[in-house]
């Protein structure tokens, strides 16, 4: 089998009765919803599947920019060649090639064993379809999302069933709520994560519903998106100074403040902290 992902394109019972070791199993009918599953796009991808499978796929796929190799057919004989290969397994497990954000990847392999942070309470702010929030329930964060979306959150909650997780989610917008999270109390999380989003009157808010010892990780665009290749977010409302979290969060010890450069060049920041 080829390096490349493997998109196993058939509806799922199909894929139950037999696939290719390896595969992650996307339904054609089912991409729209569930892009989020897929890898970045410079990961190349292979599909597999029927004929109208795979052209409602590649025309999906191409759309957006992947790069694919030549589709495998699924056929009885493909099937036997499998087998006969020891390239065949049953059942619904499916192979997960999306990521979470690489800070939080590092988070998690770097900084929670440096400073010895435990798991605990967790909360992803603005989460959107909740790569980011499904990671630390792997690692065994309690984690709630919120977000405005109310389609995102059903995308979050079917993401965690796939992966056998329990999280919980808010429909909220957090910026026009009078209170924006009135159901937390202070104190509540161990950890706090915003990944691009940025709305300033949150600042105090996340600080006060951090426990003492807890850590925020910001990770949002930064001033000098606006010049770069891609142009936006050009608004000042939506752009960090550098610097600025830390004199947002004055007193928390900074575990890591740094500019970081998304694959299209864009500024973003890579900020972790703990609340004394």
């Amino acid at each position: 089998m080829s390096t490349a992902a493997l998109i196993d394109c058939r509806p799922l019972a199909d894929y139950q009765l037999g696939h290719c070791v390896g595969a992650s199993s996307l339904p054609a009918s089912q991409l729209f919803a569930r892009l989020h599953e897929l890898p970045k796009r410079s990961q190349t991808l292979q599909l597999c599947g029927k004929p109208e499978d795979l052209r409602l796929a590649r025309e999906f796929l191409l759309e957006r920019g992947y790069q694919l190799l030549d589709d495998l057919v699924w056929s009885p004989s493909f099937a036997v060649e499998l087998q006969a290969t020891n390239q065949w397994e049953t059942g619904s497990q499916s192979k997960q090639y999306w990521q979470a954000a690489p800070l939080l990847q590092r988070f998690v392999q770097e900084f929670m064993p440096r400073y010895q942070i435990p798991v605990g309470q967790g909360l992803d702010l603005a989460c959107g379809a909740g790569r980011d929030l499904i990671y630390l329930a792997q690692q065994g964060w309690q984690m709630t999302g919120v977000d405005w979306s109310e389609d995102s959150l059903q995308r979050v909650q079917q993401l965690a069933a796939q992966h056998h997780l329990n999280v919980s989610t808010v429909l909220r917008d957090l910026e026009t709520a009078a209170k924006p999270l009135p159901e937390f109390k202070p104190a509540s999380f161990d950890l706090i994560c915003v990944a691009r989003y940025l709305h300033r009157p949150l600042f105090p808010l996340l600080a006060e519903l951090l426990k003492p010892g807890g850590v925020i990780i910001y990770q949002t665009f930064m001033q000098g998106c606006e010049q770069s290749m891609v142009g936006r977010p050009r608004n000042p409302k939506f752009l960090l100074a550098p610097h600025e979290l830390t004199e947002q969060f004055q007193g928390f010890e900074y575990l890591l403040d740094e500019i970081e450069l998304l694959e299209d060049g864009r500024p973003v920041s890579a900020f972790i902290a703990r609340k004394p």
